[in-house]
């Protein structure tokens, strides 16, 4: 049996992933999957097409979540809905086929922010992808699902995407003041005098004395003068929160605690705050958060290209073929090697995000094309023959199989 071997050039840490098992998916290349209706189109995306972005998203979760002590062996069958049957693979390609379609979409809005590939873009791609096919064998490409089409068609399309929302967030810009990301940020401890445990909802009676020595501990800290010293001296922990200067609903933080921030100067405590009996005790550490606010910036100008996005989908119908889907399989798994770190390491991506976007950019470990900046490279491979004396270990042997 012979091992496909996966090298990726931007992760510095490591060099690839093995391909421990499996002969394939046994697809139709030209099957249609994604069949898409516009006012004034009609077109289609392949079924091989779809697994190739599908097997390369494949091998890029693989690589990172063995280090998160997951085994990948299971990973793909976890249930992602409490019983439901819907698996982690079925999350991811659901995944795959939102960002299929939105590619898609972006591309026939290139024009209209006169984005085009330039020369030195077009050529960069070009590179990539004849280096992508060049540097891997027949049988590592056939196992991705790998052509020059596909590839060169995949560089294309993030490339675009990209370009499109770095032009939609820059011309958002001019729409955000500075009060709409005025971001404040307080530290706080809370103490939870209701003895309710989190986790099983149990409760443990406190008694009267003890409810008043978590009164005294808080009251401690709001009367102190230096909050950090005197919350350490408690034995406590302190978090950070920041919000919205002036905001009048919040997700996460109490109002009554949001409320007691807008009443503070920078640099001072609150008295305690009683949340259903947990109390709260704060310091405004920041009246404005640089770094909080260019956060809330960035997010405001995501979520308008975002939402412009979901404009542009909704003027298209897509039906997508889910019984030649379902051939599109990730049984066939593979693991990543440490390596030494190079001299001049590529730049890092970010693994995979654990929540409900199992697609999130933040797992593509390929660099996007900025303007004149070279095209994202795409993973090389080598295949190696699978012999007795191969010395690369399992995922048994080279992580911690605990999934969460």
């Amino acid at each position: 049996m012979k091992k496909a071997v996966l090298k990726t050039t931007c992760v510095a840490a490591l060099a690839g992933t093995v391909l421990l098992t499996g002969c394939g998916n046994k697809i139709k290349d030209s099957a249609t999957l994604i069949t898409i209706k516009g006012e004034n189109t009609k077109e289609t995306i392949t079924l091989g097409y779809g697994n190739f972005v599908a097997r390369y998203q494949q091998s890029l979760y693989e690589q990172f979540y063995p280090m998160m002590g997951y085994d990948v062996s299971t990973m793909w069958s976890q249930d992602m809905m409490g019983g439901l049957g819907y698996s982690m693979e079925d999350q991811t390609k659901s995944g795959i086929i939102t960002d299929i379609e939105q590619m898609y979409v972006v591309k026939q809005h290139a024009a209209d922010y006169n984005i085009t590939l330039s020369d030195e873009q077009n050529k960069a791609i070009a590179d990539a992808t004849a280096k992508f096919m060049s540097d891997n064998s027949k049988d590592t490409l056939e196992e991705l699902g790998a052509t020059e089409e596909y590839v060169k068609r995949y560089l294309e399309e993030k490339t675009i995407y990209k370009l499109v929302e770095t032009a939609v967030e820059d011309a958002e810009e001019a729409n955000i003041s500075e009060d709409d990301c005025w971001m404040r940020t307080f530290s706080y401890v809370q103490i939870d005098t209701t003895g309710t445990d989190p986790t099983t909802g149990t409760v443990t009676e406190y008694t009267d004395e003890e409810l008043a020595a978590f009164k005294d501990q808080a009251d401690s800290i709001a009367a102190a003068s230096d909050f950090d010293a005197e919350v350490e001296n408690q034995e406590l922990t302190s978090s950070t929160y920041s919000y919205l200067k002036g905001e009048e609903a919040d997700d996460t933080m109490d109002m009554a605690v949001i409320s007691a921030a807008e009443a503070l100067k920078e640099g001072e405590t609150s008295d305690v705050i009683d949340v259903e009996g947990v109390y709260y005790v704060i310091h405004l550490t920041a009246d404005h958060d640089e770094d909080a606010s260019n956060d809330k910036k960035s997010t405001l100008k995501t979520d308008a290209f975002n939402s412009l996005v979901d404009t542009w989908m909704s003027a298209y119908e897509f039906t997508v073929d889910d019984d030649q889907w379902a051939k599109v399989t990730f049984t066939d798994h593979f693991k990543a090697k440490p390596v030494e770190q190079p001299a001049e390491p590529a730049e890092e991506s970010e693994a995979p995000a654990e929540d409900t976007e199992a697609t999130d950019e933040s797992t593509e470990a390929t660099e996007e094309v900025e303007d004149t900046d070279s095209a994202e490279e795409v993973e090389t491979t080598e295949t190696t023959e699978d012999t007795a004396a191969d010395s690369e270990e399992t995922p048994e042997e080279s992580t911690e199989e605990t999934a969460e």
